[in-house]
């Protein structure tokens, strides 16, 4: 009979230690998969989240995005703010967006190779010496897409704050380019991550207009810095 509760009590223990093993794992399951990532998949470095993906994870201090809050500040706006066009779908203004992009990008690539082509037969006119042609102005290879971000740092306290993000009612949307290069393709050098102050509306209401919009940086391009450049002379 001894042996017959014992066995039973250690059964108990057993199975009681198992749901606490379990209990923990998933506590630390949900605390890890609910801290936002940081926007673009990672790659973005001031901003996180994205309302296209998930509007549930945490902020950067551990806080829950305020879902209420910003359907309160939404249905405020509908009805002082002017009336545009009828709304449309996000992800097809997404893909305008980068259709836009691809298109501005192209033109400039093109500007590019007219001004070289035309300092090239100038040079030539009036120089006899062999002349070299200039390098692309795309030195560093860079990767683009859109975000919605849910967090961002903002430029004029640098403090975290929430952008208002309601899907699909009012989304912000942005492009961003990111380097996946350290190394410039031609040139001796570094490539160097640019950014753009974009303006969000966030909350708490930011001090740049009356509507309570602030600057966040977003990654905006890639630049190659020469290595000697700064040895160079005359």
């Amino acid at each position: 009979m001894l042996i017959k509760e014992n066995i039973i009590r250690l059964s108990v223990e057993v199975t009681l230690m198992l749901l606490s093993v379990r209990m923990w794992t998933a506590c630390t399951s949900v605390t890890r998969t609910n801290q936002c990532d940081r926007s673009g998949g990672g790659m973005l470095k001031y901003t996180w989240g994205d309302a296209f993906q998930d509007t549930n994870c945490l902020g950067p201090n551990g806080q829950k995005y305020p879902t209420q809050m910003i359907s309160s500040i939404v249905r405020s706006y509908k009805g002082t703010l002017r009336k545009g066009r009828a709304m449309e779908d996000p992800y097809d203004i997404r893909e305008r967006l980068l259709d836009a992009w691809r298109s501005i990008n192209s033109l400039q690539r093109l500007e590019s190779q007219r001004t070289e082509r035309a300092a090239a037969g100038a040079s030539s006119v009036t120089n006899s010496r062999r002349t070299c042609r200039s390098p692309s102005g795309r030195l560093c290879r860079t990767t683009y897409n859109t975000t919605a971000p849910l967090y961002g740092v903002s430029l004029t306290s640098g403090e975290p704050v929430t952008i208002v993000q309601k899907f699909p009612d009012l989304l912000q949307q942005v492009i961003f380019e990111t380097c996946t290069s350290t190394e410039c393709d031609v040139l001796q050098g570094r490539c160097t991550q640019t950014y753009t102050p974009y303006l969000f509306l966030v909350v708490p209401l930011g001090p740049v207009t009356l509507t309570g919009q602030d600057y966040v940086m977003v990654e905006s391009g890639c630049v190659c810095k020469p290595k000697y450049s700064g040895n160079v002379t005359n």
